[in-house]
């Protein structure tokens, strides 16, 4: 989730089934990528994931000995790529693998190669629309207040399905979205962060006891670093829970400041507020940033070519613009459209418009429904 420009940040994440108590990102990971492989299980049901094919031998259209059908299979089987596509820059594609593998699948079902491949795709759809409902509807946020943000050379390609799905209208597909976490590395401010439990509670938890400890910690962080921002979050919770929800206030918050924000988040989160309960403050985390890295001016785009082929959307086929290499700033688009950008392949089903801003992202809506 990135809300009002930020990243949502959490304080402990299970790995492997230990816990870790250490501030990141706040993500939540399903196993539905392009190499997920699609399987009967012992009730004659199609599934797809977690196990992967991998990169080698990866997809069976990959061409590289895997004899699984994939996620990268249906999507081939089904138009959304093209068999003359180049993944990566140099990898070609081995259409008769994928649709052997996808049919062969298809025959422990009862179903033919179409049928299973829309059902591969279809489940690896639901996969990551329950990681979205996770990251939003479960923790009361309305997703359809945000706009999705596919990246990974494959992401774009399911994007405006999982979109349409949770009722979004609005998918933004970054113009690096093949390295984005890569670029994000590269063009990220200097970060410190720490923390210190406090335990102030409702006796102590006053605003110059809050104020004192900020200081503190400022003090033991920003040793030879040139700090241009910090980020302050405060842990609370009513008195006798057993978990806590962040807050964000500045280095001297009045006490009734961050009760009024513990009281939103706590209402946002779990559906309630308790009026007049005493809440204690738990801990404290501090973040000192120093200042990003300037970006580059822009590369030339690619050369843009336009054709056409047969895509399929849903059960049926469409006669889908194809438009392969890097779009300029000010294009337009209007599904049923496949873009091959040097990245990723953005899918736009009928009913999407597109049209690439400043920074050569395409930002695609969804037509209003009669």
């Amino acid at each position: 989730m990135i809300e009002d420009g930020r990243a949502q940040i959490t304080e402990s994440r299970e790995i492997g089934g230990r816990v870790i108590q250490l501030p990141m990102v706040d993500v939540h990971t399903v196993g539905a990528g392009g190499g997920s492989i699609g399987w009967v299980d012992h009730g004659g049901a199609l599934r797809v994931g977690p196990k992967s094919a991998g990169a080698d031998p990866g997809p069976a259209c990959y061409g590289r000995g895997g004899t699984d059908a994939t996620v990268t299979d249906a999507n081939l089987v089904l138009g959304r790529l093209a068999p003359d596509s180049s993944l990566a820059g140099e990898l070609e594609l081995d259409s008769e693998a994928a649709s052997a593998a996808v049919e062969a699948l298809g025959r422990k079902l009862g179903l033919d190669e179409l049928q299973a491949a829309t059902g591969i795709v279809r489940l690896a759809n639901a996969e990551m629309v329950r990681a979205l409902r996770v990251m939003t509807v479960n923790r009361g946020i309305d997703p359809r207040e945000f706009a999705l943000l596919p990246f990974g050379g494959a992401g774009p390609m399911h994007a405006a399905d999982l979109a349409a799905e949770m009722g979004m209208a609005r998918m933004i597909c970054p113009r690096a979205g093949g390295v984005l976490s890569a670029l994000g590395l590269l063009a990220s401010a200097r970060r410190r962060d720490t923390a210190r439990t406090v335990m102030m509670r409702p006796a102590e938890f006053k605003a110059d006891a809050v104020a004192a400890a900020v200081s503190e910690l400022r003090d033991s962080l920003s040793g030879g670093m040139d700090a241009d921002a910090e980020t302050i979050s405060y842990e609370l919770r009513y008195e006798g829970q057993s978990f806590e929800l962040p807050v964000e206030a500045g280095p001297e918050p009045s006490k009734e400041e961050l009760e009024r924000g513990f009281a939103k988040a706590h209402d946002q989160r779990y559906g309630f507020e308790v009026p007049d309960a005493p809440v204690e403050l738990v801990a404290i985390r501090l973040a000192l940033e120093g200042a990003a890295p300037e970006p580059e001016p822009r590369a030339a785009e690619r050369a843009l070519t336009e054709g056409s082929r047969r895509v399929r959307f849903g059960d049926d086929w469409h006669d889908a613009l194809v438009a392969r290499g890097e779009p300029s700033a000010g294009t337009n688009f209007e599904g049923p459209a496949v873009l091959e950008m040097p990245e990723s392949t953005l899918v736009l089903p009928p009913g999407w418009t597109a049209e690439v801003d400043e920074h050569g992202s395409v930002i695609a809506n969804a037509e209003e429904s009669s």
